[in-house]
């Protein structure tokens, strides 16, 4: 009898420790389930915020590409209602059959423009360059534009140096006292009239210079260091003609500094004015329309695709001799 109960004692604690260690197991499993669930519900939660989150960016990303948008086609107007107002290649062709317009803007609107009229048997003609470029730079062009419209308007009597200094007087009319504007706000810019009966250039400019090649030479005709745009005080000086006779084979360019100091080539530096005066030299020959093509080939050749544009670039150039005098789809 001793070794049944013996055997039965062995078997009670065998049974012990096996509902023991169950016991035990279904503790740790609870714990496991429990603390699982904890972590399940809070990747629950957590991919909910995620959700949430992800609905907020995609409606506010959604909100920004509509506003682009409409920023975009209202500048696109914009772009339409400037363009309007400077004097286009083909009608420029009509007062000078050689001739062209390099136009490159960095923004959809530009703060460079150009401006043409024919006054008293004389053609003035500009390029222009606002402090900055896109909308800021677009909105003075405008007023450049209209300063140049109302100064000429009914006037026989002037020459470039009698506009800009009138300019500056409008400059005057319209912002007075206005502090807000920064020194710089401006124009530079060269302005020209050409007789061609006489053949005479005269130029007149706001810092800006005008390039004539003659006999494989550049002459540069420098303009006075005055801004165009209010003074704040700076009692600046007037500004003055310069004149030149045209020869025949003299070829003419304006431009503004947005493609000489444009960043490019292998080691990332500005075009500079010496680059841009050899590259002149070197298509003054070509017919017009290869001359654009060489300025813009340059360009996207110095740029590559490594460095952004930095500013507007506009360069304008004009056979002065070849003025024509079918002068019919030319307002005067």
């Amino acid at each position: 009898m001793e070794w049944i109960f013996v055997t039965i004692s062995s078997m009670f604690n065998q049974l012990t420790v096996l509902i023991s260690g169950i016991g035990l197991m279904t503790v740790l499993m609870h714990l496991m389930i429990v603390r699982r669930s904890r972590k399940y519900r809070g990747d629950y939660h957590r991919l909910q915020e995620h959700e949430k989150r992800s609905r907020e960016i995609l409606q506010h990303r959604n909100r920004l590409q509509a506003r682009t948008r409409n920023y975009e086609q209202s500048l696109n107007y914009a772009q339409r209602i400037q363009r309007a107002m400077f004097i286009t290649p083909k009608q420029l062709k009509i007062l000078f059959p050689e001739s062209f317009i390099y136009q490159r803007p960095k923004d959809i609107v530009s703060g460079d423009f150009n401006w043409a009229r024919r006054i008293n048997g004389k053609v003035f003609f500009s390029v222009a360059d606002c402090t900055g470029h896109g909308v800021p730079g677009a909105f003075m062009s405008l007023l450049g534009l209209e300063f140049f419209r109302q100064i000429t308007a009914g006037r026989e009597d002037l020459d470039p140096a009698a506009i800009l200094n009138e300019m500056n007087e409008q400059f005057k009319i319209v912002f007075g006292d206005t502090e807000e504007l920064a020194l710089k706000d401006g124009i530079d810019l060269a302005l020209c009239a050409y007789d061609h009966k006489n053949r005479v250039l005269e130029y007149a400019g706001a810092f800006n210079p005008v390039y004539i090649v003659r006999d494989n030479e550049i002459l540069e005709i420098k303009g006075d260091r005055i801004i165009v745009g209010p003074d704040y005080g700076m009692q600046r000086g007037t500004f003055k003609n310069r004149s030149l006779e045209i020869r025949e084979d003299d070829m003419l360019y304006m431009f503004t500094d947005g493609y000489a100091d444009q960043f490019g080539g292998p080691e990332g530096k500005k075009f500079k004015y010496r680059r841009f005066r050899h590259l002149l030299m070197s298509i003054h020959k070509l017919p017009m329309e290869e001359q654009k093509k060489k300025l813009q080939e340059n360009m996207k050749e110095w740029m590559g695709n490594q460095h952004d544009q930095i500013d507007d670039q506009t360069v304008l150039g004009i056979r002065p001799a070849s003025f024509s005098s079918c002068l019919s789809s030319v307002p005067p």
